[in-house]
């Protein structure tokens, strides 16, 4: 599962793909640590990976990966 942090014009948000609207933040730090709690809690319940995307300035990292 991929989850991602998008910035847009100083608004952070995070996209779930199980969620159905993004969860919005005023700081990116925030916004990252909510992401890596997703993606820990989503690899403790069901042992697959999850990776915590951060998308920013037309760029993309994937910046954290859980699991194999």
């Amino acid at each position: 599962m991929v989850i991602t942090v998008q910035c847009n014009t100083r608004h952070w948000s995070v996209l779930d793909p199980r969620a159905g609207e993004a969860s919005s933040y005023a700081r990116g730090a925030d916004a990252f640590d909510a992401a890596a709690a997703l993606a820990l809690e989503h690899h403790r319940r069901t042992g697959q990976h999850s990776t915590v995307r951060v998308e920013a300035l037309g760029s993309s990292v994937d910046a954290l990966h859980v699991g194999s």
